[in-house]
């Protein structure tokens, strides 16, 4: 892998940066000389992100982190080269720069990676971070087990080749692909209804005649359950359905006695036409009875009025508003 190239095209600085979101894992490689100590920026983004450090395994490392105020989040110094640590970046900041103090204590140099998964987004949605190799000029797969509603999946290679990517669901149909000259794709999978998992297959192939190391990032965005819970006994779970022939890009809903429409509940998701979404729709307050908007792909509001969720299961939306 070319980690100069990494540094200056992603970083921009000397160090190692946790882009948001739009990027992947991140990994970069530094040498550590004999008998010295090495010391780099890492750059966090994400609320919560996860640094893996490993040394080649010919001498044994030291590590220590600093945050942005000097005090230290984390320490090693146990008889290996390898560590990891959970950092959390400040609340209300963009970035904070977390320093990595590494220190060799061996006779000869120390090549070690460094790895930032990012584990939380600024939206609250948890995502998992996996890293794979495809050999040259032959093909990888791997199984991706969805059990969110709406996931998406984001892959990204080391740069040194071409992938192709192909992603097909549990009935072996093709779901995304990815032809481009670039080792990079990603896509949103929706999971069937009436199933509580489903399983797809990402298909990788290496047209360069290096591996390729890629990583494949999953992030939920909409998830089967709401967060608050009234406690009276009601059953407010519901199934909103999209019959509009177009996508819900927007979905608002809140009780009949409150002012205004809160927040979007898809957050960075979407309802494509023809699914399903099934949820709980309970703010806390006691009620039963609940406005819906939904916001189409080509800008239209569909409303549903004064819905009693404890005694009807279903909310759909079609395409004349009903």
């Amino acid at each position: 892998m070319n980690f100069r190239h990494f540094v200056a095209a992603v970083c921009g600085v000397v160090g190692l940066a946790a882009m948001p979101l739009t990027a992947q894992a991140q990994s970069d490689s530094f040498r550590i000389d004999a008998n010295a100590t090495h010391t780099t920026d890492l750059t966090i983004c994400n609320p919560e992100v996860r640094v893996v450090l490993s040394g080649d395994g010919d001498t044994d490392l030291d590590f220590v982190i600093r945050n942005v105020r000097g005090d230290i989040v984390h320490s090693d110094y146990g008889l290996t080269d390898q560590s990891s640590a959970t950092l959390q970046r400040q609340a209300r900041s963009g970035c904070e720069n977390f320093e990595l103090r590494t220190t060799n204590l061996g006779n000869v140099w120390n090549l070690l990676d460094v790895s930032l998964e990012n584990i939380r987004t600024d939206s609250g949605n948890p995502i998992d971070t996996d890293s794979y190799r495809v050999d040259a000029n032959s093909t990888h797969r791997v199984d991706l087990s969805i059990c969110s509603l709406q996931v998406i999946v984001r892959v990204s290679g080391d740069g040194d080749t071409d992938l192709d990517f192909v992603i097909r669901n549990s009935r072996g149909e093709t779901v995304h692909s990815d032809y481009d000259l670039t080792d990079q794709t990603s896509a949103t999978l929706s999971r069937r209804n009436g199933v509580s998992c489903e399983t797809f297959e990402l298909e990788t192939s290496n047209l360069g005649n290096v591996y390729n190391l890629f990583t494949v990032q999953l992030e939920d965005v909409v998830r089967d359950t709401a967060v608050r819970s009234t406690g009276d006994g009601n059953n407010r779970d519901i199934s909103i359905q999209n019959r509009t022939g177009q996508t819900i890009t927007y979905l608002y809903w809140s009780n009949v006695g409150a002012d205004g429409w809160g927040d979007d509940k898809l957050g960075s998701g979407i309802l494509a036409n023809g699914q399903d979404w099934n949820v709980t729709v309970d703010d806390g307050s006691g009620a039963c009875r609940f406005d819906f908007r939904a916001r189409l792909a080509d800008g239209r509001d569909l409303e549903q009025r004064n819905v009693d969720v404890c005694s009807v299961f279903v909310v759909q939306f079609a395409g004349n508003g009903k």
